[in-house]
């Protein structure tokens, strides 16, 4: 049963040789396919055959469609090189948290996807109301334009700032402003027509498995040209929402649970990096990886791992 891991790497060449040495110590037939940001960084240089490593300069900051598009490229390149029963999208910050082959063989068995999809519902308001749901639909509904003209306005809080938070507040229904701060900035948003068909719009994990039924249900929804591709090209952080809409509009999560467990801290707006003490809680997740970790400060949650997994690191 081939079973193909993407693995979208940045930074750490070292930790994501880990990583793949790891998955592959865990299940031996599986191939891995990492596609590296190299803009800071040289992609890992790793000697098996059942490794491929393409690296790339593109823009692929956090919340933007590049990103979103280079993982349609590597689940592609999965698709046509091995043609897998199953495919596992992680991270270069991920590491295994249980036996690997075991897990597939239980997804394969029961069919569809694991990840996460809640439906978002949002009915926003002119004037001063507040909208009706959450708001995060309009990351998707509306059309979004970097405009880093705007970025330190809307950053600095000053009067400035606030006074064009109010005004988008108030005209929301059809143009809106968002600061994706961790990615590129201030974007201006404009009300955009929904694509006919279902109008649902999911948000989950960008973590998942799928098998190759929804593998090929992906890579044909978001191909160029289609008007889902189309509508999230002009979203914000689309990576949380472009294929778990494809999935969740198919059918729900066979395992409502992300592949790679986290914890988000919302006082650093990050995602907490784990260490030794955090191995009952990882383990307790259920989840078959757990994100994120650092060369130096998990090591010792690494190694503690091995053991669990009953894997040799003679590599």
């Amino acid at each position: 049963m081939p079973t193909a891991y993407v693995v979208l790497s940045h930074t750490e060449a070292d930790q994501v040789t880990r990583l793949v040495h790891a998955i592959l110590r865990s299940s031996p037939e599986a191939s891995v396919f990492v596609t590296h940001d190299a803009r800071r960084t040289p992609a890992p240089v790793i000697d098996d055959d059942r490794v491929h490593v393409r690296s790339h300069g593109r823009p692929t900051d956090w919340g933007s469609w590049d990103l979103v598009e280079v993982t349609l490229e590597a689940m592609r390149e999965a698709r046509d090189t091995v043609d897998p029963d199953l495919l596992v999208l992680v991270s270069g910050q991920c590491y295994p948290v249980r036996p690997l082959a075991a897990w597939e063989d239980e997804l394969v068995a029961a069919g569809g996807w694991q990840g996460t999809a809640r439906e978002l519902a949002y009915a926003p308001a002119w004037g001063s109301r507040h909208g009706a749901g959450d708001d995060e639909r309009t990351r998707y509904t509306h059309r979004w334009y970097p405009v880093g003209a705007l970025d330190g306005t809307l950053r600095s809080g000053r009067l400035p700032g606030r006074a064009l938070w109010a005004l988008a507040h108030r005209t929301e229904p059809l143009l809106s402003l968002r600061l994706v701060a961790r990615g590129r900035g201030a974007h201006v948003g404009i009300r955009g027509r929904m694509p006919s068909g279902p109008s649902a719009i999911h948000l989950g994990s960008q973590w998942l498995a799928v098998d190759r039924e929804h593998l090929d249900l992906v890579l044909r929804e978001l191909e160029d040209g289609t008007p889902l591709r189309r509508l999230y090209e002009r979203s914000v952080i689309p990576d949380e929402s472009a294929l778990q809409t494809v999935l969740a509009r198919h059918r729900p999560p066979t395992v409502a649970s992300p592949v790679s467990y986290s914890v988000w801290v919302p006082e650093d707006d990050a995602t907490r990096t784990f260490e030794l003490g955090d191995l009952d809680a990882i383990r307790a997740s259920g989840s078959p990886f757990c994100r994120k970790v650092h060369t130096v400060r998990s090591a010792e949650l690494m190694d503690a791992l091995d053991r669990v997994n009953g894997v040799d690191r003679g590599e």
